[in-house]
């Protein structure tokens, strides 16, 4: 099965998560298909130069986030995820390209601004409420290092909230489909104090300017906002991974 491809060996930390890349840059590539057979499990890992043990732990979470199925008696198959549109396991492959990830801040930079300022003219008072009320969820764990995930839900929130406040509904898809792709950076970007307390500020700026009805003020928070996430996620990623060709 694996004649053909050039497989790089894996030598430094976190292996499984090494691992996934690899196997999910082979999706990716057009290399293995949905439905298509992966190598056997000593075959991976005699290519990989990895332990069983540590390409065990990468298949099982390829296995959990839906990507894979193993087969009794038969084998491990990319399961055919594009007949089901843009789905978790579609989302884990895409968001392991640092290009990709690139390309879908670009978006974000191009259409959330205007969202914020929209919501800064159509936004309910309710909608508005909502804002302050993740932000005050979001308060609690300025200082904390745990919470990740739950960082992460509230900022999906947040920034659905204001695009559903646009009334543009093109805008709320947009958003739901970036923000499942961008998930684990994001999840990456608020492991920090430092970031989460950045992140409130800036939050607070847009709802501010939401809630005074001014929309270029929402425009340039907005913008402002996702640039420093952008800079600051972008430039985590200056370590050449090993490729599959």
């Amino acid at each position: 099965m694996t004649e053909g491809y050039v497989i790089e060996p894996i030598r430094k930390s976190r292996l499984s998560q090494k691992i996934v890349i690899q196997i999910c840059d082979l999706i990716r590539n057009g290399q293995v298909l949905p439905g298509n057979r992966l190598p056997s499990e000593r075959e991976l890992a005699e290519k990989l130069q990895v332990s069983r043990a540590s390409l065990r732990e990468a298949l099982s979470a390829l296995e959990v986030s839906g990507l894979i199925e193993t087969r009794h008696g038969g084998g491990t198959y990319v399961r055919d995820f594009y007949e089901f549109g843009v789905t978790s396991p579609l989302a884990l492959v895409l968001s392991t390209s640092n290009e990709i990830i690139g390309d879908l801040w670009e978006v974000r930079l191009i259409f959330e601004p205007a969202v914020a300022a929209r919501a800064a003219v159509r936004a309910t008072a309710a909608e508005i409420e909502t804002m302050h009320d993740i932000l005050r969820q979001h308060s609690a764990y300025l200082d904390r290092i745990d919470g990740s995930d739950l960082l992460v839900d509230l900022d999906r929130t947040f920034h659905t909230t204001i695009a559903r406040a646009s009334r543009n509904q093109v805008s709320v898809r947009v958003l739901q489909l970036t923000n499942e792709l961008l998930a684990e950076s994001r999840r990456n970007y608020v492991s920090t104090p430092e970031r989460r307390q950045l992140t409130y500020i800036r939050h607070t700026e847009i709802v501010t300017a939401i809630e005074n009805r001014k929309p270029q003020v929402a425009r340039d928070a907005m913008l402002a906002h996702l640039e420093e996430i952008e800079r600051a996620l972008l430039g985590e990623f200056v370590e050449e991974e090993p490729v599959i060709t």
